[in-house]
């Protein structure tokens, strides 16, 4: 019996959309406020702000992933987490981007009922984009993933079907989000490093991050060690392709 109330009570704490609260990570939410948030809300948010700010960025994002010489087949995946690390750093320190307030004010008539909503588009602003080493896999899309600054373990969901199945021990880079139960999401698939990059990078961040965060804040260091990051994993790839041509 004691069982049947334990569970009762955990279903009666779940975050609803229309819960007056704020939204708060290790609580549980609701089935239903967990499909609204990761199809309608999600799809119709994330749209928005790539239709309205994806060009601004792109002639920029472009000229990075050239400058890195990234393949064909990566391109796409970085263009993309670096869009989201520049809009997120923007509305972070205020220029041009306030993303978060427009989607709100421009969906009060309906959000206004939804206060638990948002609040959890609130989170976004909070988002920041990293590094992430892949501790665990339950399965492709079950992981826990490890902080490479922090070191704080994180429990990650990853509901994009078409995203890479990670491999265990890479490193990634990306933005999650909250969902809830104290799971994680990404916005979108991260960008994979190259496997046998892996420790070489992994023993450069710290080092990187400890330079640059003296004169600048995380997200602006960010990009800086990003860019350390992405010309060793270009030295060992283009290493790897003489090798081969000497084979």
């Amino acid at each position: 019996m004691k069982k049947y109330e334990t569970v009762d009570n955990v279903v009666g704490f779940a975050q609803s959309a229309t819960h007056s609260g704020e939204f708060k990570n290790d609580l549980p939410i609701s089935e239903e406020l967990k499909v609204e948030l990761l199809t309608e809300v999600y799809n119709d948010f994330a749209r928005e702000v790539v239709g309205t700010h994806f060009k601004d960025f792109q002639e920029l994002m472009q000229e990075y992933i050239d400058e890195h010489q990234i393949p064909e087949e990566k391109r796409h995946s970085l263009e993309h987490n670096l869009f989201w690390w520049k809009v997120l750093y923007q509305a972070s320190i205020g220029v041009e981007i306030l993303f978060v307030q427009e989607y709100i004010a421009k969906n009060y008539s309906v959000l206004k009922h939804k206060p638990l909503i948002i609040s959890w588009l609130k989170q976004w602003e909070m988002a920041t984009t990293k590094f992430y080493y892949v501790g665990f896999k339950h399965n492709d899309r079950t992981l826990v993933l490890i902080d490479i600054l922090t070191e704080e373990t994180l429990d990650v969901v990853v509901y994009d079907r078409n995203a890479i199945p990670p491999i265990k021990g890479e490193i990634v880079v990306g933005t999650i989000l909250p969902i809830g139960d104290a799971l994680y999401f990404p916005i979108l698939d991260f960008y994979h490093f190259d496997y046998r990059a892996r420790e070489h990078i992994a023993t450069l961040l710290p080092h990187y991050y400890e330079r640059y965060q003296k004169n600048s804040t995380e997200q602006e260091a960010f990009i800086h060690v990003l860019s350390a990051a992405l010309q060793v994993e270009r030295i060992l790839r283009d290493e790897e392709e003489k090798g081969d041509k000497k084979d």
